[in-house]
């Protein structure tokens, strides 16, 4: 009886401290009321009456935002259609029901026969990490189109490729987080700066094997390489970002939703 008090107490524990985690987020300068969803005056833009599916994990989300992302804002500052199926903690390697690849098959967010102008995910800062940077696995030589090894992250990203194309057949986005370290003040120890670097290279392989394929399309929405877009003061920092992977409201909608928009109007807005 001793032992489960003292399991229960252990978990009202971690209920409470998750809950405090949660108003601390949701109390931080960068949550204000400012930067919510509320506070939008949409703009009838080349992206609206678009319809984006956007699958991901903690970042597609919204974790430390309240669940509210960049899909948000796309939807609301230009009229547009944005569904997301995101979980946080999730993989793109298939490790069960709730990764990114058996959540794409099996989704109850994504109607399987909509037509949809463009799909976007997420690379996962959680296939980065130590435990799971051995499963990466490789691009498949470019004469294979299916039997992918879908318990690697790269065969996971193949299957997810072909599977996109095969149901809805629109252009497929690919995305990175911002810039993190391996140490400083914006880094991480667990996915490692360097480890997820690697990852958005191997992404890019991906890319460009099915790029070379007829009838894929596929882009890169490359945030972590890119300098000019990193290039932000401590204080920004600090206002946008809960820690070196998730945004906070303002993150989202001052820094990553225009670079977004950026890219999405360049191919979606002829």
């Amino acid at each position: 009886m001793k032992r489960k008090f003292l399991k229960i107490g252990w978990l009202c524990i971690l209920a409470s401290t998750l809950a405090c985690t949660a108003v601390l987020a949701s109390c931080a300068p960068g949550n204000g009321a400012e930067y919510g969803l509320d506070a939008i005056t949409p703009q009838n833009t080349a992206l609206t009456g678009k319809t984006i599916y956007w699958l991901g994990s903690s970042v597609t989300l919204g974790m430390e935002s309240g669940n509210v992302a960049v899909a948000d804002y796309i939807a609301a500052r230009n009229n547009a259609v944005c569904k997301k199926d995101a979980i946080s903690g999730t993989t793109l390697r298939d490790t069960g029901r709730d990764s990114y690849l058996s959540r794409l098959r099996n989704s109850s967010v994504f109607d399987k026969t909509a037509k949809i102008d463009a799909f976007v995910c997420q690379i996962s800062t959680n296939d980065a990490k130590s435990s799971v940077v051995p499963e990466w696995g490789n691009v498949s030589a470019a004469s294979v189109r299916s039997g992918f090894d879908e318990d690697t992250t790269v065969g996971a990203m193949e299957a997810i490729v072909t599977y996109v194309e095969q149901t809805w057949n629109c252009p497929i986005y690919f995305y990175s987080g911002s810039w993190f370290g391996d140490s400083g003040s914006r880094s991480s120890r667990d996915p490692k700066g360097s480890d997820y670097g690697e990852l958005v290279e191997l992404t890019e392989k991906v890319i460009e094997k099915w790029n070379a394929v007829d009838g894929y399309e596929l882009h890169l929405i490359d945030l972590f390489n890119d300098k000019q877009f990193n290039a932000i003061t401590d204080e920004e920092y600090a206002l946008y970002m809960h820690d070196a992977v998730h945004p906070y409201k303002a993150g989202y909608l001052k820094w990553w939703t225009p670079r977004f928009e950026e890219a999405l109007l360049e191919d979606l807005g002829n």
